[in-house]
């Protein structure tokens, strides 16, 4: 069993909003702001051994959520996922192997962005060193941020229950 599991926070229109800790769902849901939709079969530890409370796995809240542009940290490990831990440039998968690369080098004013850091393996990243794409030979897919709920559904483990509100079913 996973200690810290999680929660989907479904809006009222059953949109998948945000991921938060348990915990804070079952505060949540306690305090009448939303409906538990899903649990887990783990219960929180609490004192008295006669009260078992299902941890929250999917809950929905009752209004509406307004969609805002959740951002997402630019971090090494995100754009790895977001790359899905392959080079862009040979497809290459050893996680061992990867490294960021400027798509626009520095030293030619390319930003440290998300449109602008893709994942290269060493071996391409220093073939490709200070050239631009055309200089280098190689086309890739347009680098892009992402949402967050898109890097979430390249977790390891995503419970069952909420694969149908993240369209992987």
């Amino acid at each position: 069993m996973s200690r810290n599991k999680k929660t989907l926070v479904l809006d009222s229109s059953y949109l998948a909003r945000s991921i938060i800790s348990t915990d804070r769902a079952f505060v949540i849901t306690y305090k009448g702001n939303a409906d538990v939709v899903e649990e887990y079969d783990e219960s929180f530890k609490v004192v008295n051994p006669k009260l078992d409370i299902k941890k929250p796995s999917i809950i929905k809240v009752y209004s509406y959520v307004k969609s805002v542009y959740n951002k997402v940290a630019l971090t090494r490990e995100n754009i790895f996922r977001r790359d899905n831990y392959e080079c862009v440039y040979c497809g290459d998968d050893n996680r061992k192997d990867l490294t960021l690369d400027h798509v626009i080098p520095q030293s030619k004013g390319g930003g440290h962005t998300w449109d602008n850091l893709v994942t290269a393996c060493k071996r391409c990243n220093s073939q490709k060193a200070d050239l631009s794409l055309e200089e280098f030979g190689k086309d890739i897919p347009k680098p892009y941020r992402p949402h967050y709920l898109m890097l979430m559904r390249q977790m390891d483990e995503i419970p069952n229950e909420w694969k149908p509100y993240l369209f992987l079913d």
